[in-house]
């Protein structure tokens, strides 16, 4: 089903409202992940899509492409957190998160959606200086690179966001997507946004429940083991096996 943007604006305000994010700061999405019980995989494959979700009965997974740039897999969550949550009859969806393709309606839905949880207008106005929103200003690069940093996006994305708030015209794009590691270097900021991660790790219970099994003989010891290892985790390693915390 397709809806127009002030509907998916609206349901995304108010998923934030619901977890008690308000709508005038950005999302720690690890933590909020971790609120919503979504058991989430990183991991860097070598193919077009950034990311999958899947929802059974009461469970509720997430995969995230690690071999694409951090800013991308952190809007791809806010994608899958469509489906996951607000998409009807959702069982399972792999996606390219961040093309906004409307020969998709569900998946253009879910970056739309994507945008407004993550960008929401009220931390995009805050963020932005007051001269800048004067009439005749533009917001300049010094502005859009702290702004990508502080939600977390690539410059594309947020670009398109503050093109649907009238912040910016289309025209200006092409200039500010010039360059973009480099002037984030040049104003003093990390490039590690905008660069893949390759990370393997699991946000949520997947070991909890793996060492319940094993604590209560469903799995063997060396099912156990390959299960973790499957996340990235040996257990053996003698890293592990240390006698309290460093100072």
């Amino acid at each position: 089903m397709a809806y127009n943007e002030k509907i998916l604006e609206a349901r995304a305000n108010k998923f934030r409202r619901e977890l008690g994010l308000g709508t005038e700061t950005s999302l720690d999405l690890e933590k909020l992940l971790l609120t919503l019980g979504v058991l989430t995989v990183y991991k860097p494959l070598e193919s077009k899509f950034s990311g999958m979700a899947l929802k059974n009965n009461k469970s509720l997974f997430m995969l995230i492409n690690s071999a694409v740039s951090i800013g991308r897999q952190n809007f791809t969550i806010g994608h899958e957190l469509y489906h996951l949550f607000i998409q009807s009859d959702f069982n399972f969806q792999m996606c390219n998160a961040g093309t906004f393709d409307k020969k998709d309606k569900e998946e253009y839905n879910a970056d739309v959606f994507s945008s407004f949880l993550l960008m929401p207008r009220d931390a995009l106005s805050k963020q932005i200086p007051e001269k800048e929103l004067e009439w005749g200003e533009k917001i300049s690069l010094a502005t859009i690179i702290k702004m990508e940093h502080y939600f977390g996006v690539s410059r594309a994305a947020l670009l398109l966001r503050l093109g649907r708030e009238k912040y910016i015209h289309y025209d200006d794009y092409k200039h500010y997507l010039m360059g973009v590691k480099k002037s984030a270097v040049e104003h003093g900021y990390s490039t590690k946004l905008y660069e893949r991660s390759d990370e393997e790790k699991v946000i949520g219970d997947y070991g909890t429940k793996v060492k319940a099994l094993y604590d209560v003989d469903k799995i063997s010891e060396s099912h156990y083991h390959s299960l973790m290892l499957d996340i990235g985790l040996d257990i053996d390693d003698p890293k592990f096996n240390d006698h309290g915390e460093e100072n």
